[in-house]
């Protein structure tokens, strides 16, 4: 990178507060406040204001613009200093030079060699499993390369610039090497696409501070500061512009007014005019733009002004006669269109940042015409934070065309003084194909396409709106709040997302598995699949029993509770869950339950002993308590100086703690007599926010890591000094961190460039064996009853290892074996254990390995298991379900129990006698309605089709669901379960009944896209459906499973299903395949049946019991009168099937003797 160029100057203390956006409604006065170096508004003061706005409102409502702030709060927080005020840009910035010199030093010195090796995670890219709003990173703005519209630039709040050389499809980016900064403006050099400058820091939300104007002369592969730099920058700016023909004129819109520089960066100007009401220095001017073909002329907008230049930019004068008063506007944001260069329109909200209308001009912005209003069109807003986000756009070919943003997207078409306006999407359709992420910030037009910057990522459109393309995979910009890792595996792990929900990561695949802010994270020690993730405030605790596979379920906070924006959230080594509202929680049979008295204010940091669950930790404020007893009472150990910020039990020994506070001064501390007396041992670090701090185990120098606001630091007993241990890893806020002694890595949760990854420096044991994994056991269902499981174990001592004693629980009942060889210190090797075999039905194992002398115990142990085991399926038998032996496997996402119950319906719909069925069937609820936010699988035996004709599937089912939201449907699987894919489509014959997609016209979001579903009473009788088979049949061992979903809400009686059976053809079916040829009546009766045949029809004639041993032939019947009696009286009472076949027909009916 090339040195980078510091002008010495000095910072305009008047800014020095507007870190958070200071058109937001409780810093109108704060911003009227005479301020001086001497007095300077502080943190407190701002969180103050903004409390006192919200004590009249209510923050619950979308869009009050609640959240954006309780973001910011949460961030900056721990930068405040010892004087209660937040670092300058200038001094954030002599930090990370501070430690950008003592990385290089060390690299020329003797000192501690950096062994960290981090590696980026994502998420880049992800899947929606669960959430309503599913995105995966803030995008400020997007630019198209003037000169190659293949090439295109993205800025993220706190997560750098981002290029794609290929319209979007891939992305990487170059200013890991700088602090970490946020872009706001982006603009390209019309005349070399080499030389790109971009306007830093966040301006709508805060979440970075600008370090001023910064220029690339390499195509974005380095970056320099400019005579706009973190010592002269106003605090906050956005739109940055380039004169279309001279390369070394350029604007930039900041909230001290638009500066320009005309020779390309070296210097810059603030733009005024004589007269303070017509000048834009000192004002906040949120948007800017330059007439088409006229670079002479330029529009500016404050928060409630219109300025207009004619003189390319050197002076700027109020305009816009029939523009509302200043006193009724809290926000404008203005466009312009190459369709008709003399229009402007301006975007207006009114002084409760809602929508206060359009306005157009004809002749450059020197009168406006309202064209639509609130009135009229409705609230486009439908929010009341405009002063965060607040997007506009023109069409490029047609001046009548707009858009804006706000939550959604909406489009607006003009005709004279009248507006009509289509809204696009909605944030909480996420299937929809014209979805976008809530909350809008930037809109623009390149060349047809339509451009959106969202809080979920970047969205673009073809086709004026009908639907947008999400071009964020590519692009690692999550903004995590905390990070949980499985105790097993650091490959499998759930993450809290600001702006975009829950993520857990597993098998190398990002799930979105449910929306809002994601919060504190919580893996189960015990089960890894099983993930729990908070949203702010601890307003909700969503859970996923398949690591983020599916949303499971949910959990209310406790009443009366209203937690901090990170409501602390706990598992102890026993899978007991805490949580931390003004009392510690418990979460007991999915309730919340008080374990200790309120502390009158809320708990900021829980830590649980790993050693002793007794211990417990909390931390309020300065105010460090301890509990002993499981949180049922706390004592207060100590008082620091500044707010807590992490609290780390050491793993080896508990006797010593460790504590991190708050502020750029904060310092790490640590105990050795439990917390009693702390020492400070923060010894080389410089002015950074100290975030997070984990012990390592298993090592004798206890190994201490620390995230913080520039990376990540390592300590040890050795050194006691802390040291870089950075190498690879972008200059950027470390909000979380988790260390895995299995696997050796430490994971790092950044505030704008996701999760990344390192291995750390280990030491061996003397002797000590580690169970790494256990293989030959299918994740999924097991078709072969025998058993036989591989397990892979590591020598982690210096010691050979000659013997291992294996225990192994196969639903809880234990079984020993032992290994006897030659391992060598760090081999790994394979131990088969003896094969074992399982009846059908679910089944748990676990194992685990020790030797002699051991030095870990907790590496010993697998997880705990779930083994399905099923048997094979004989084909032409029809299962009736009334035996022991024709239950199926039945499973189900999130829950302990099996949904899908055999036995004899019983509801208003779905029952016995109005379906006629035999005693028993398959049902989601035999006497009622189903649950909600169910999904739930009902699974057939293995089949071999490999020896059928024809081979096809049958079943009979009856269902009431609500339409195209509950839904039932069939996958397939080849491969014992551990894919499974939708058989057929909604075109296939007697198939399913719904074709609707996942989101489409904003329903059924657990649709596949086939499946059946409504409550029609046509579908509550009960039908035989069947698939064929035929592409199938070189299976040799395929399963079927009935797929039941359902939403949040609505309830009805759901389906069962009855006599199923996979045959050949002809086969024993359940239907008829022409009703018309033959009639058999009574049914049930007590023995004796009429059958009706067409005159003068010969037929054979078949009977089976429900084995499918033929009890009952004849052939060549000729029916008298066309009617034949069947007399079955002599045999038991039970279900038989008919079999008739004629020259033109056949049909099997199942006849049930009373």
């Amino acid at each position: 990178m090339k040195k980078l160029l510091i002008v010495v100057m000095v910072l305009f203390g008047t800014l020095a507060y507007a870190q958070f956006n200071q058109d937001a409604p409780w810093m109108q006065q704060l911003n009227l406040e005479s301020r001086t170096a001497s007095n300077p508004v502080k943190f407190q003061d701002i969180v103050n204001a903004f409390n006192t706005y919200w004590e009249t409102r209510d923050p619950n409502v979308k869009g009050s613009g609640y959240k954006p702030f309780k973001r910011w709060e949460a961030y900056w927080s721990n930068f405040v200093g010892q004087d209660g005020t937040l670092p300058t840009a200038s001094e954030l910035w002599n930090t990370y030079l501070e430690v950008v010199n003592k990385k290089n030093n060390a690299r020329s010195s003797n000192s501690i060699v950096d062994q960290s090796n981090w590696v980026p995670v994502g998420p880049f890219t992800h899947t929606n499993t669960g959430s309503w709003s599913s995105g995966q990173g803030r995008v400020n703005v997007v630019v198209q390369d003037p000169n190659n519209a293949s090439t295109i630039y993205a800025g993220a709040p706190a997560g750098g610039i981002w290029k794609s050389t290929d319209s979007g499809n891939t992305w990487n980016t170059t200013t890991d090497n700088l602090p970490q900064i946020g872009v706001s403006g982006i603009v390209v050099d019309n005349n070399n696409s080499n030389i790109i400058y971009i306007a830093t820091g966040d301006d709508d939300a805060g979440d970075s501070y600008s370090v001023g104007v910064m220029k690339s002369t390499d195509g974005g592969l380095t970056w320099n500061t400019t005579g706009l730099n973190p010592n002269n920058s106003p605090s906050s700016m956005n739109d940055i512009y380039m004169h279309p023909t001279n390369s070394n004129t350029l604007w930039v819109a900041t909230n001290n007014g638009v500066y320009k520089t005309t020779n390309a960066g070296v210097s810059w100007t603030n733009q005024n005019t004589s007269g303070g009401s017509n000048g834009t220095t000192g004002l906040n001017i949120r948007d800017l733009k330059i007439k088409p073909n006229d670079p002479n002329t330029l529009y500016a907008v404050s928060s409630n002004r219109f300025y207009r230049s004619t003189n390319g930019g050197e002076s700027f004068a109020l305009a816009g006669t029939g523009l509302p008063s200043a006193g009724t506007i809290s926000r404008y944001v203005i466009d312009v269109t190459p369709a008709n260069p003399n229009v402007v329109y301006v975007l207006a909200s009114n002084n409760s940042y809602g929508f206060a209308g359009v306005f157009k001009s004809t002749n450059s912005g020197l009168t406006f015409t309202q064209v639509a209003s609130l009135a009229s069109n409705g609230d486009v807003f439908e929010s009341t934070q405009s002063w965060y986000d607040l997007a506009f756009a023109v069409s490029d070919t047609n001046e009548n065309e707009i858009y804006t943003g706000v939550l959604n997207i909406w489009k607006g078409n003009v005709s004279g003084t009248q507006s009509t306006f289509t809204k696009l999407n909605s944030w909480s359709a996420p299937f929809s194909s014209s979805y976008s992420h809530a909350d809008i910030h930037f809109l623009r037009f390149f060349n047809g396409e339509l451009y959106a910057g969202t809080d979920g990522g970047f969205y673009k459109s073809s086709n004026g709106g009908t639907s947008f393309t999400d071009l964020t995979a590519g692009m690692q910009i999550s903004q995590f709040y905390r990070i949980s890792v499985s105790k097993q595996t650091s490959d499998k792990m759930v993450g809290g997302l600001q702006d975009n929900g829950g993520h857990a990561y597993s098998n190398g695949q990002w799930q979105n598995y449910y929306g809002a802010d994601g919060m504190d994270t919580a893996i189960d020690p015990s089960n890894s699949d099983m993930h729990y993730g908070f949203t702010q405030n601890g307003g909700g605790l969503y859970y996923s029993s398949t690591a983020g596979a599916s949303l499971s379920g949910s959990v209310s906070q406790p009443a009366g509770e209203n937690g901090n924006w990170i409501t602390p959230l706990f598992m102890n080594s026993n899978s007991e869950l805490y949580s931390g509202y003004s009392s510690l929680y418990k979460l007991q049979n999915n309730n919340w339950v008080a374990v200790s008295s309120s502390f009158g204010t809320n708990i900021d940091v829980l830590e649980i002993d790993e050693l002793n669950v007794n211990n417990i930790y909390v931390a309020t404020n300065t105010t460090l308590r301890k509990s002993t007893n499981a949180g049922v009472s706390f004592s207060t150990v100590e008082t620091f100086t500044s707010n807590i910020t992490s609290i780390e039990v050491n793993n080896t020994d508990n006797n010593i703690v460790y504590v991190t506070t708050s502020g750029s001064s904060g310092q790490v501390y640590k105990s050795t007599d439990g917390g009693n007396n702390f020492t400070n041992i923060s010894s080389g670090l410089p002015s950074v926010t100290k975030n997070s701090i984990k012990h390592q185990a298993l090592h004798s120098k206890n190994p201490l890591y620390l995230g913080t606001s520039l990376g990540v630091y390592r300590y040890d007993d050795d050194t006691l000094t802390w040291e870089l241990f950075n190498n690879g890893l972008p200059n950027v806020s470390v909000r979380d961190i988790e260390i895995n002694t299995f696997d050796d890595k430490i994971t790092a949760a950044t505030y704008g460039r996701g999760i990344w990854q390192s291995e750390i420096p280990t030491e061996l044991a003397p002797s000590d064996v580690k169970l790494v994994a256990v293989n030959g056991i299918s994740s999924a269902i097991e078709c072969n009853s025998n058993i036989s499981a591989l397990v892979d174990i590591k020598n982690n001592g210096v010691s050979t290892i000659t013997s291992v004693d294996f225990t192994y629980l196969i639903d809880g009942a234990s079984n020993s074996f032992t290994w006897t060889g030659n391992l060598a210190s760090e081999a790994t090797t394979t131990v088969a254990l003896p094969q074992f075999s399982l009846s059908k039905g679910q089944h748990t194992f676990e194992v685990n390995s020790t030797i002699a002398n051991d030095a870990y115990s907790f590496n010993n142990n697998s997880e705990l298991k779930t083994i399905y085991a099923n048997d094979s399926g004989t084909a032409d038998v029809v299962n009736t379900f009334e035996a022991a032996q024709d239950k199926l496997l039945v499973y189900d996402e999130g829950a302990t129990t099996q949904y899908w119950k055999i036995g004899i319906p019983t509801g208003t719909v779905l029952n016995n006698p109005s379906n006629n069925l035999s005693n028993k069937v398959y049902g989601t609820n035999l006497s009622g309605d189903h649950a909600n936010n169910t999904k739930s699988y009902l699974i057939s035996q293995c089949y071999d089709l490999s020896s059928l004709a024809n081979p096809e599937v049958k079943f009979d089912m009856a269902f009431e669901l609500e339409q195209d939201w509950d839904i039932v449907y069939m996958e397939y699987s080849t491969d014992q379960g551990v894919t499974w894919s939708v058989l057929g489509s909604a075109t296939d014959a007697n198939w399913y009944n719904s074709d609707t997609t996942q989101g489409e016209n904003n329903t059924c979001f657990n649709c596949p896209g086939a499946q059946w579903t409504g409550k029609d009473p046509q579908y509550a009788t009960l039908t035989e459906y069947s698939y064929d088979l035929s592409p199938f049949n070189t299976e040799t061992s395929i399963m079927f499973r009935f797929v039941f979903h359902s939403d949040q809400s609505v309830v009805e009686e759901g389906a069962i299903i009855d006599n199923f059976v996979v045959a050949s053809n002809p086969v024993l079916s359940v239907e008829d395949f022409n009703t018309n040829s033959f009639l058999v009546y009574p049914n049930p009766s007590n023995g004796v049946f009429n059958i009706k045949t067409n005159a003068n029809q010969t037929f054979n004639l078949s009977v089976y019991d429900v084995t499918g041993k033929i009890i009952y032939t004849q052939l060549d019947v000729k029916a008298t009168n066309t009617n034949y009696q069947l007399d079955l009286s002599t045999y038991s009472t039970g279900v038989y099937f008919l079999n008739l076949e004629s020259n033109n027909s056949k049909i099997t009916k199942k006849l049930i003797v009373k």
